[in-house]
């Protein structure tokens, strides 16, 4: 994930739980870290809530996510109307919160 407001990437553990992702802990990493460790090649599919301990982005504190629909990367959200993407800067509304996604790494 990558937070708009820094600009910076990190990277998020996910648990599936009986069909469901869970977010459970975040933590900085740096693009070389991140194609090294493979999370470029991560795809999730379904629901990623978080869980109740889950400590959100290490930069802006937020818990909540969006994902793009240009480049389908996720940057973290900060409940405002529109939003700029961290990733590809496509500005625009969020239109919807809810919902299943496909999530599939990339490069950085």
């Amino acid at each position: 994930m990558k937070c708009p407001e820094t600009g910076r990437i990190y990277g998020v553990r996910a648990e599936e739980r009986n069909g469901d992702w869970y977010r459970t802990w975040a933590f900085p990493i740096d693009a070389r870290r991140a194609s090294s460790e493979g999370f470029d090649r991560t795809e999730i599919k379904g629901s990623l809530d978080y869980t109740e301990d889950y400590n959100g982005c290490p930069y802006c504190k937020t818990k909540t996510m969006v994902l793009c629909s240009r480049c389908g990367k996720l940057s973290c959200w900060n409940n405002e109307e529109r939003i700029t993407c961290g990733w590809c800067g496509l500005t625009g509304d969020v239109l919807t919160t809810e919902g299943d996604i496909n999530v599939k790494g990339g490069s950085y």
